[in-house]
């Protein structure tokens, strides 16, 4: 007799708690590791991806936790293009919260459609990871990454993004003060010739700097010092040709 009356009250509890709202999910707060604020290109992808996890929650407010598939969810944001990891969490007793590490843009590949000539737009990520065009009427504050080899060879992109990553995070070196990054190739064969490799434009002052192809952070920090120097000289230098792993060469001309 106990027994029956122990599961006839386990029974009422569970049905309480079946129709119960006390543990119904009325808070969804969504927590960034690596918050995307950078600038109006990062906050337009903040917001694209605000929206998108919006919507896959938009039937989850009012259920109880026992009633959502956490993991099938959490896929689902995984899947969001600019979303790199995520995870769901319960928080008792009526919450979830959102954790996400989000794609960071770097810089943007420029290339021209073969058909409508038109110019289009490619965002790349910190890892060198080439994203799905850019359509948004925001334009993009990352530097522009021009030549076709961009878009086709993934280790150019990633040799890209380290040297990205090689830019001090201030002074007139920084990423922020990049407008373009361009890249030579080397000739058929495999030749280097001194047109090899990587330039950068600089936004201010207007200064292309040639960093060929190899020990490129040595050659970052020996171009920041002239730039330095030149700065306190009151000078300008329109080309910097720092190709050299010996010396950096201060040109009066830009490439032809």
């Amino acid at each position: 007799m106990g027994s029956v009356m122990m599961l006839a009250l386990l029974g009422g509890v569970f049905f309480a708690l079946q129709e119960s709202r006390v543990f119904a999910i009325n808070a969804i707060p969504l927590q960034w590791n690596g918050r995307l604020d950078r600038g109006r290109m990062e906050a337009e992808i903040a917001r694209d991806i605000e929206a998108g996890i919006g919507v896959r929650f938009a039937n989850v407010m009012g259920k109880r936790p026992w009633e959502i598939d956490l993991e099938n969810m959490a896929r689902g944001i995984r899947d969001l293009p600019w979303i790199m990891e995520a995870r769901i969490q319960r928080v008792f007793p009526d919450r979830l919260v959102v954790s996400i590490v989000p794609k960071r843009p770097v810089a943007v590949v420029v290339s021209v459609h073969r058909k409508t000539r038109q110019g289009l737009l490619r965002p790349m990520t910190e890892d060198g990871e080439l994203m799905a065009d850019w359509t948004s009427s925001v334009v993009p504050d990352v530097p522009f990454l021009r030549g076709e080899g961009f878009l086709h060879d993934p280790r150019l992109r990633q040799k890209t993004a380290q040297l990205l990553r090689a830019l001090p995070s201030e002074g007139v070196l920084a990423r922020s003060n990049l407008a373009e990054v361009s890249w030579t190739a080397p000739a058929v064969g495999g030749e280097v010739s001194k047109d090899s490799g990587f330039s950068i434009l600089l936004l201010s002052p207007r200064t292309e700097i040639r960093l060929g192809t190899g020990d490129i952070e040595t050659k970052l920090v020996r171009v920041a010092h002239v730039l330095n120097y030149l700065s306190t000289e009151g000078k300008k230098a329109p080309v910097i040709d720092s190709t050299s792993v010996k010396k950096v060469v201060v040109r009066a001309h830009h490439r032809p």
